[in-house]
């Protein structure tokens, strides 16, 4: 990860930090900004960079290692796997899905018609097409 690529934290949240790295690594794993065999920076200097415990950032690593998208090499550092983006495959339909149903609980709130719920889909998924092209 380059400078570019710096979290984005924040403090104030409900959310602790910890998880907050973690979905963001996740998240960027999903989209293929960082790809296996990526090396990640390690615990001290992504604690240092963003002024937080260590302990935080290895928190965060542990969870990816657990899930199966970071690995530890022996005197080397932290990677994202190589079997990550397999996982990653599944994190992005769970994670449109998740979405779709704040979307649908919004809609059903509005009290908008499952017709124009519907058609206000097909119009941005048309526009996104366009902008895509």
């Amino acid at each position: 990860m380059n400078r570019h690529s710096r979290l984005h934290l924040e403090p104030a949240s409900p959310i602790p930090i910890y998880l907050q790295i973690a979905e963001q690594l996740r998240h960027r794993i999903a989209a293929g900004t960082l790809l296996p065999d990526t090396e990640l920076p390690s615990v001290r200097a992504l604690a240092s960079e963003h002024l937080i415990n260590p302990n935080t950032v290895a928190r965060a690593y542990l969870e990816l290692e657990r899930e199966g998208l970071l690995s530890k090499r022996r005197g080397t550092g932290t990677y994202v796997s190589t079997s990550a983006t397999k996982l990653a495959a599944t994190y992005r339909v769970q994670a449109v899905r998740d979405l779709l149903d704040k979307t649908i609980a919004a809609a059903a709130e509005f009290g908008l018609p499952r017709k124009q719920l519907r058609q206000l889909f097909e119009d941005r998924l048309s526009a996104a097409k366009e902008k895509s092209a």
